[in-house]
């Protein structure tokens, strides 16, 4: 997935997600995890309550935890790269 601004989401990064700060640690389009995380993937598992995880990223917020962005979906706003810390 690309943030609005066209750049790549990355593992690691932190961003604010619907008004929420978090960290970008599941890039299912590019199959990547952060350590830890290695576990979600799992593309062909149908997640409870229907739908399967096999694109977008999943956020983790502090707020509401886990959250899944698909293409179009919320609003994700870079704030830095993981890097950067």
């Amino acid at each position: 997935m690309n943030y609005a601004a066209g750049q790549v989401m990355k593992i690691g990064d932190e961003v604010i997600a619907d008004g929420m700060p978090g960290i970008v640690v599941c890039d299912f389009d590019r199959r990547q995890f952060a350590s830890g995380y290695e576990d979600w993937d799992m593309p062909t598992v149908e997640m409870l309550g229907g739908g399967f995880l096999s694109s977008g990223v999943m956020v983790l917020t502090g707020e509401a935890g886990l959250i899944h962005y698909e293409e179009g979906m919320g609003d994700i706003v870079f704030v830095r790269d993981g890097k950067a810390r």
